[in-house]
């Protein structure tokens, strides 16, 4: 059954992609798809050369395209230059814009242009508009704009305030992915323009609820890599102080980078290390083996809007430990224990609390509660109604 009244065709414009993230975008567009509704994907990836050294002198120089999943992805790599802020800021959106004429040459003109994140593709988006007259909507994915750490508010530059405005300003709706965002993109609004909070999309058919036995050491896990804004430099010290009253747990930690010398130096100073396990990246399939052998999801982040870990973890019915940033719409008393950022010490009574009442949660509502948040028909339902109001 058609949910719009013709058939339209979305372009999907991420600020970040595969290689470099962006999932969710992909996640997106297959459920979409799987509602009739054409999705193509417009990809520019922006490599660093510190982390990819030659490598990035090997990937294509030239933008091409594939089908992925069934989905066309039409994709190019920028190549970020060392210290150039402003110069990659204007390159890369620039350069968006010359992947966009080069689409539109072959495939014609989109109905609408669906972009994840303000930075940059809220701006090139802007660009495009001014070119084409295309309207453009933007889901806000990025931590920093719920502002709750001091992390976040150093991420605002004065140089940034007129690409955010003209991306915002110019928008035909604006889909925050939690609530606690909207106060600082409101900021950067000169007209008025429709706000309506949408999730991050899962697929609950897959990270399904998973019943759980006790077990004699009680397992925290946490699925995020080493970055600063984790805040493993919290988490580790913090476990020390969990390991100084209980002897039976252990901490399971899924991602990469974990060899880079900032984390091996806090790494150095826990003096639990030995109940830590590192299981490197894994895939989905390992990853949800994991949050089935877990007693609880552990999280102790500076910057999130809407961790898509922590949707997947509590859609296989796992409590969650997490800071302030994580929407309480994701994660209640129901569904686990908020504390504040930075806090070593709420961030190991935390655990502890978990580790006493973790009998008191409801597993199966907390898995239900995810689907209602996350799952693809709601999702998907809420973006139907907000692609029908523009077109």
């Amino acid at each position: 059954m058609s949910d719009l009244p013709k058939k339209i065709r979305i372009l999907q414009l991420p600020s970040w992609y595969l290689p470099e993230g962006g999932q969710f975008c992909r996640n997106q567009s297959l459920f979409l798809k799987e509602r009739g509704i054409e999705v193509h994907i417009l990809a520019n990836v922006a490599l660093s050369w510190k982390k990819y050294k030659l490598k990035a002198l090997t990937a294509p120089w030239k933008s091409f395209e594939s089908l992925e999943d069934g989905v066309l992805t039409y994709r190019y790599y920028y190549r970020r230059l060392p210290k150039q802020n402003k110069g990659n800021l204007v390159g890369w959106c620039n350069r968006t814009v010359k992947l966009f004429d080069e689409y539109v040459e072959k495939y014609g003109k989109p109905d609408l242009i669906h972009v994840h994140s303000s930075m940059w593709g809220g701006y090139a988006a802007y660009l495009i508009k001014e070119k084409y007259n295309i309207p453009y909507v933007i889901t806000e994915h990025r931590g920093i704009f719920g502002m709750r750490s001091s992390f976040a508010r150093d991420c605002f530059i004065p140089m940034y305030n007129l690409f955010l405005q003209k991306g915002f300003s110019n928008a035909s709706y604006i889909i925050p992915v939690s609530e606690q965002l909207i106060p600082k993109i409101k900021e950067f609004l000169t007209v008025d323009v429709p706000i309506k909070t949408i999730s991050n999309i899962l697929d609950t058919s897959f990270f399904h609820y998973l019943p759980r036995e006790p077990k004699e050491n009680f397992t925290f896990v946490t699925v995020n890599g080493y970055y600063e804004v984790k805040g493993y430099d919290i988490l580790l010290p913090a476990f020390d102080l969990l390991c100084d009253k209980v002897k039976n747990i252990c901490l399971r930690m899924v991602g990469e980078n974990f060899e880079q010398k900032a984390f091996q130096e806090i790494l150095s100073r826990c003096r639990n290390k030995d109940k830590i396990t590192f299981t490197g990246f894994l895939g989905p399939d390992d990853v949800l083996k994991e949050l089935g052998n877990a007693d609880a999801f552990v999280m102790s982040s500076r910057v999130e809007a809407q961790p898509v870990t922590i949707l997947e973890a509590i859609s296989t019915g796992l409590p969650v430990v997490c800071t302030e940033v994580v929407p309480e719409s994701v994660v209640s008393y129901n569904e686990g224990y908020r504390i504040p950022v930075e806090d070593v010490q709420a961030l190991a009574e935390g655990m502890m609390e978990m580790m006493i009442n973790r009998d008191r949660f409801d597993t199966k509502k907390i898995s239900v509660h995810a689907d209602s948040v996350a799952g693809p028909q709601a999702v998907v339902d809420s973006l139907i109604s907000v692609y029908k109001s523009i077109l």
